[in-house]
C-alpha cells in the first residue's frame, strides 16, 4: 500500500556520501563555481565588498520598483466591489489605456532585471548558502508587498472564486451550478459575465477553501478577495518548502532553485497578484514530490491527492508517484498494477473530500467550459484559428470550432505521448524533472494557456537544476509574465481581425528567441574569455553534480 514502509528508494534522491567520481565532478564545480562554504580568502574577509552590497541593494530596488510601478497604476474591475488599494500620490490609478499599458511595461522591466539580477546574486553571493538562501527569501519577500497590497492583477479568476465560496456556504454546489444561481449582489456582480453560468472546474479543497474564505469575511464581497490572496501566501510558502527540499535532495543550491522557482515575475504578478488558487496546487503538489523523495509514501499520496483536490492536472503527479514507487528495477506491469492502486487509492480519497465538502463530480467534467475561450495563448487554439481563417478565404466555410478542435486534439495527444516520454524515462530523470517536464508540455500544448499554469511545471525544473536550457526557460517566463496586460488596456480595434495571426506569430517569436538564449550566451561568454552560460549548475559543496 502507499503508506507502507519500503528500502526503494527513488531515481535523484540523496544517496548519502559521494562517490569518487562524483567527489571529483564536485571538485571541478568548486573550481568554476566557488563554493558558498569554502570561499578561501574570501570567507576570512571580516566584511563584504561593496560592490556586492550594492548589487543586492541595486537589485532589491529594481524588483520594488517594479512591482510597486504595476500596482499603483492597475486598473481595478470595474463590477468589483469597491475596497482598499495601494496607491501613490500624484499617480493616476490606472489613468488613460495608454499610460497604464506603457506602467505595466515599464514595471515589467525594472522587474525582470531585478529578477536576473537575484539568480545571479543567488549563485555568487560571497557568504553561505543559508544566507543566501535567506536573501533571496528576503528579497522577494520584499518585492510582494506591494503585489499583497494591491487590486487583483491581470485576471479576474478570484471573483468566480469567491462567487463559488459564496454558492458553497448556501448549501448549493458551485461545481454544478454557476454563479448565476445567487441573488444580485456584489458577489454576482463582480463576477465576469463570460463564466456567471459555468460550474467550477476546482476540486473540493479549493471549494472548501472557498466556502472558509467567504465565511471568515463575514460574506463580504470585497474582503473575501483579500482572504483568496493570503490563501495564494500559504500556497507559495509551502511552495518554497517543497523546492528547497527537492534542491538539497537532488544536489542543487537551494538559494538558487529559490530565485528561479519562486521569486520569478510570473509567481509575483499572477499566482499572487492575481490570487489564483494554482498558488495552493504548486504548494500541495511540490511537498508532494518533496515527500516522496523522502521515501513518505503515505504522506506523498495525500498531498498530491490535494492537490489534485484543487485543480485536475495535479493528477499527472500521482500517476509518475506510482510508476516509480516500486524502483527501477520493476517491471513494466509490475509498474502498471501499481499505478493502478495508487489512482484507486486516490479516487477513494478524492471521493471522501467531495463529500465532506458537500459538492459532486462535475468539477472534473465542468473543465470542458473553460475550452470555450479562443482569446488564449495556446499554440494549437491559434494554429486552428488561423487555419479556420484561410479556410474562410478560400472559400471553404468549416466553422472555427471544427478546426480549433482538432488542432487542439492533436496537441492533447503530442502531449501526452510526450508525457508517456517522461514517465518511460523518469528513472533517469527522476520524479521532480520528469514530472516537471509533463507538466509544461500539457500546458504548452493544451487547449488554454495563461501564465498562472507555467509555475509549478517551472519551479520542479528550477530544483532540479535547468542546465544549458536555463536561459530558453527564464526567456519563456519573463515574456509570459506580460503577455496579459491590464484589463483597462483594450486591443487596436485595427488589428482585431488579425488576431489569430498575429497571436500565433508572437508565439512562434517567442520560441524562437527562447531557442536562441542559450547559444547567444554561450557565444557572449566565449567571446568575454568567461564559463560558457549552463556548462554546470549551481550546486551544493559535497553533493553530486547533476549533468
Amino acid at each position: 500500500m502507499a503508506g507502507e514502509s519500503t528500502a526503494t528508494q527513488l531515481p535523484g534522491t540523496d544517496r548519502g556520501t559521494p562517490s569518487t567520481p562524483e567527489r571529483a565532478r564536485t571538485a571541478v564545480v568548486d573550481r568554476v563555481v566557488p563554493s558558498p562554504t569554502g570561499l578561501g580568502s574570501l570567507s576570512s574577509r571580516r566584511t563584504l565588498p561593496v560592490s556586492q552590497v550594492a548589487l543586492v541593494v541595486l537589485v532589491a530596488a529594481l524588483g520594488l520598483a517594479g512591482t510597486t510601478t504595476i500596482v499603483a497604476t492597475a486598473p481595478v474591475w470595474r463590477l468589483a466591489a469597491p475596497s482598499w488599494r495601494l496607491v501613490l500620490p500624484g499617480v493616476p490609478h490606472p489613468g488613460p489605456p495608454l499610460f497604464s499599458a506603457v506602467t505595466f511595461l515599464a514595471g515589467l522591466v525594472l522587474l525582470g532585471l531585478g529578477w536576473i539580477g537575484l539568480v545571479r546574486v543567488a549563485e555568487r553571493y560571497p557568504a553561505p548558502e543559508p544566507t543566501r538562501r535567506r536573501l533571496v527569501l528576503g528579497v522577494a519577500l520584499l518585492w510582494a508587498v506591494p503585489v499583497l497590497l494591491g487590486p487583483p492583477l491581470l485576471s479576474h479568476d478570484v471573483y468566480s472564486y469567491a462567487a463559488q465560496g459564496e454558492l458553497a456556504s448556501r448549501g448549493i454546489d458551485p461545481t454544478a451550478t454557476g454563479p448565476f444561481a445567487l441573488p444580485r449582489g456584489d458577489f454576482l456582480r463582480a463576477t465576469d459575465p463570460v463564466w456567471r453560468t459555468a460550474s467550477a472546474p476546482y476540486g473540493p479543497v479549493a471549494i472548501a477553501s472557498a466556502e472558509a474564505v467567504v465565511l471568515l469575511s463575514g460574506h463580504d464581497a470585497a474582503l473575501s478577495v483579500w482572504g483568496f490572496r493570503l490563501l495564494a501566501v500559504v500556497g507559495l510558502v509551502l511552495s518554497g518548502v517543497g523546492i528547497t527540499s527537492i534542491a538539497r535532495s537532488r544536489g542543487i543550491d537551494p538559494a538558487v532553485a529559490l530565485a528561479l522557482g519562486l521569486a520569478n515575475p510570473v509567481v509575483l504578478l499572477h499566482l499572487l497578484g492575481g490570487g489564483h488558487n494554482d498558488a495552493l496546487m504548486m504548494g500541495l503538489l511540490l511537498v508532494g514530490v518533496a515527500a516522496a523523495l523522502r521515501q513518505r509514501w503515505g504522506w506523498a499520496l495525500v498531498l498530491m491527492v490535494a492537490a489534485t483536490a484543487v485543480k485536475l492536472p495535479a493528477v499527472v503527479g500521482l500517476v509518475f508517484l506510482g510508476w516509480l514507487r516500486l524502483g527501477p528495477t520493476t517491471v513494466w506491469t509490475q509498474r502498471l498494477r501499481e499505478v493502478a492502486r495508487t489512482l484507486v487509492g486516490a479516487t477513494a480519497l478524492l471521493g471522501a473530500l467531495c463529500l465532506a465538502a458537500g459538492i459532486g463530480v462535475g468539477w472534473v467534467l465542468a473543465l470542458r467550459s473553460t475550452g470555450k475561450s479562443f482569446g488564449t495563448l495556446s499554440v494549437t487554439t491559434q494554429v486552428g484559428l488561423v487555419l479556420s481563417d484561410l479556410g474562410e478565404a478560400a472559400g471553404l466555410t468549416s466553422g472555427d470550432d471544427a478546426l480549433v478542435g482538432l488542432a487542439r486534439l492533436v496537441g492533447l495527444a503530442a502531449a501526452a505521448g510526450l508525457t508517456l516520454f517522461f514517465l518511460f524515462r523518469a528513472d533517469d530523470l527522476g520524479l521532480p524533472r520528469a514530472l516537471g517536464l509533463s507538466l509544461l508540455a500539457i500546458v504548452l500544448l493544451g487547449p488554454v494557456v495563461w501564465p498562472w499554469y507555467l509555475p509549478v511545471g517551472f519551479a520542479l525544473l528550477a530544483a532540479t537544476s535547468f542546465g544549458r536550457s536555463r536561459a530558453s526557460w527564464m526567456v519563456v517566463v519573463l515574456v509570459a509574465s506580460g503577455v496579459v496586460f491590464p484589463e483597462s488596456v483594450g486591443s487596436v480595434r485595427r488589428l482585431q481581425e488579425f488576431q489569430a495571426p498575429l497571436t500565433l506569430l508572437l508565439l512562434v517569436v517567442i520560441g524562437v528567441v527562447a531557442w536562441a538564449a542559450p547559444r547567444v550566451g554561450w557565444w557572449w561568454s566565449r567571446w568575454r574569455g568567461g564559463r560558457p552560460v549552463g556548462v554546470l549548475p549551481a550546486t551544493m559543496p559535497g553533493l553530486p553534480v547533476e549533468r
